[in-house]
C-alpha cells in the first residue's frame, strides 16, 4: 500500500475515495471539532473488501498552522520523503462564488501557504490540492485575475514540483451532481500524472455511461419521515410552486460579485431541482435547494440526501446538528471523484521528463480552457471599467457593517 497524509480532512470524502483507490492514510486532521468527531465515528467503516476507513490513521483535531512536518513524521515513524502523497483542500469559501470571494484577504485564503509549508517539510512525491473552480480566476495579492493560482504553482515549483491543473466535473465520474472542481497535482521530475478518464458523460459519449440523475441516486434511500421534512412557507412557497423543476427564484438588487466586471445583476435564490438530471452543486448551506417529492410535496433536501448526492457510503455518520451536517457534507470532496483521481495516480506515470522546465524555473502553460477563463475575466473588467481588485475590502466593510 502506498501511503498518504490528509490535511483539511473534513468529513473524509477525499480520504474515502483515495483509500478505495488503494492509498493508505496515516494521518487525517481538521480544525473543526465536528469534522474530527465524524472522522473518528467512521474510523473502521468497511469501504470495500479488505479496506476499512482510516484503519491505519492517526486522527486528530489540529490547526494546520500549528502542525510541524518533522514532528508529524516522527509521530508516524517515518522520515522526510517516505510518505508518497500529501492530499487536501484548504477551505474553499475564500475563493467560492457561493461565498464572498475574499481570497487572500480572508485568513482562510492564507491557509494555502500553510499547506505549501507542510508540503516542503514532508517532501512527499505527490501533492494533491482540490478546490473550487473560482480559484482559476481568483486574484492574488496583486489583484490580477489568475494570480492566486499562479502563486500556488510558483511555490510548488520552488519546492521542486511541476504542476498538472485540471477542471473536473464530478458528474463525469458517476457522481449525481454537476460539481466542477479544480484539481492541482504537484509531482516530481518524470512523474507526470495520467488524467482521470471520465466514466460518464452528458451525451453518453463512446465508452461512457449517461450522467447519473438525482432520481436514480435518491430512489435507493428509505423514504423520509414527515418529521424530517422542511417545507417552504409564505411568499417563498407561492414562488416555488409556480416554477418548473430545474429553475429558481432570483433575488433582485444583489451585486453579482461572481461576474468578472463586478456589475449589478441578480443572484440565484431558492432552486427547485430537476430530478431527471444530476443535482447542481451541493453546498454547505442547502437552504436554497428544494425538490418536488411525489409523496411529501415541495420540500428541502435532507442532509442524508445531500450525502448520497456526494456519493458518501450508506450509513456514513455525520456528527453535530442539522446545520453541521449540511456544512460538512457540502464542503466535502465527492468520494467517487476522489477515487478516480487516486486511481489515475496509481496507474502509472507518463514517460516524459520535465527536467528542463524545473531547471529553468518556468511553468508549463495552463490548459487552454483555464487560460481562456482568465483572459475572459480580464476582458470583462476592462469592458466594464470596474476592477474587483478592491472588491474584497468593500465586501468586508459590508459584512462587518
Amino acid at each position: 500500500m502506498r501511503e498518504m497524509i490528509s490535511l483539511f480532512s473534513g468529513l473524509g470524502g477525499l480520504d474515502v475515495g483515495l483509500e478505495e483507490a488503494g492509498w493508505r492514510c496515516l494521518h487525517a486532521s481538521d480544525i473543526d471539532p465536528r469534522a474530527v468527531e465524524s472522522l473518528k465515528a467512521n474510523q473502521g467503516f468497511k469501504l470495500s473488501e479488505g479496506v476499512k476507513f482510516l484503519e491505519h490513521a492517526q486522527v486528530e483535531q489540529a490547526d494546520v498552522c500549528a502542525l510541524n512536518g518533522k514532528a508529524l513524521l516522527d509521530q508516524l515513524g517515518r522520515r522526510r520523503g517516505d510518505v508518497e502523497l500529501l492530499a487536501g483542500g484548504p477551505p474553499c469559501q475564500s475563493w467560492s462564488s457561493a461565498g464572498h470571494q475574499l481570497g487572500f484577504s480572508d485568513p482562510r485564503g492564507m491557509l494555502i501557504n500553510e499547506y505549501l509549508r507542510l508540503a516542503g517539510e514532508l517532501d512527499c512525491r505527490y501533492i494533491l490540492f482540490e478546490n473550487v473552480r473560482g480559484l482559476v480566476t481568483a486574484r492574488g495579492a496583486d489583484g490580477v485575475p489568475g494570480s492566486a493560482l499562479a502563486h500556488l504553482r510558483d511555490r510548488l515549483l520552488d519546492l521542486g514540483y511541476h504542476t498538472s491543473v485540471e477542471l473536473l466535473n464530478a458528474a463525469d465520474f458517476g457522481v449525481p451532481q454537476r460539481r466542477v472542481r479544480i484539481v492541482v497535482l504537484g509531482y516530481r521530475d518524470g512523474d507526470a500524472p495520467i488524467r482521470p478518464a471520465p466514466t460518464h458523460s452528458k451525451e453518453r459519449a463512446l465508452g461512457t455511461r449517461s450522467w447519473q440523475t438525482m432520481d436514480e441516486a435518491l430512489c435507493k434511500l428509505a423514504a423520509c419521515r414527515d418529521d424530517e421534512v422542511i417545507r417552504p412557507s409564505g411568499k417563498l412557497a407561492a414562488e416555488l410552486a409556480s416554477i418548473q423543476p430545474g429553475s429558481g427564484v432570483k433575488s433582485p438588487g444583489k451585486k453579482e460579485s461572481t461576474r468578472p466586471g463586478g456589475h449589478w445583476g441578480y443572484k440565484q435564490g431558492a432552486f427547485v431541482a430537476d430530478l431527471a438530471r444530476p443535482a447542481r452543486t451541493v453546498t454547505a448551506n442547502a437552504q436554497q435547494d428544494w425538490i418536488r417529492d411525489p409523496k411529501l410535496g415541495l420540500r428541502r433536501l435532507t442532509p442524508r440526501e445531500c450525502a448520497t448526492l456526494q456519493t458518501f457510503p450508506d450509513g456514513w455518520i455525520v456528527k453535530g446538528n442539522r446545520a453541521d451536517s449540511y456544512r460538512l457534507v457540502g464542503n466535502a470532496v465527492p468520494p467517487r471523484l476522489a477515487r478516480a483521481v487516486g486511481e489515475a495516480l496509481l496507474l502509472g506515470t507518463c514517460q516524459q521528463s520535465v527536467a528542463e522546465e524545473l531547471c529553468a524555473k518556468t511553468l508549463a502553460p495552463l490548459p487552454d480552457k483555464l487560460r481562456q477563463a482568465i483572459e475572459y475575466t480580464m476582458r470583462e473588467e476592462r469592458r466594464n471599467g470596474a476592477s474587483r481588485k478592491a472588491a474584497p475590502v468593500r465586501r468586508v466593510q459590508r459584512v462587518t457593517a
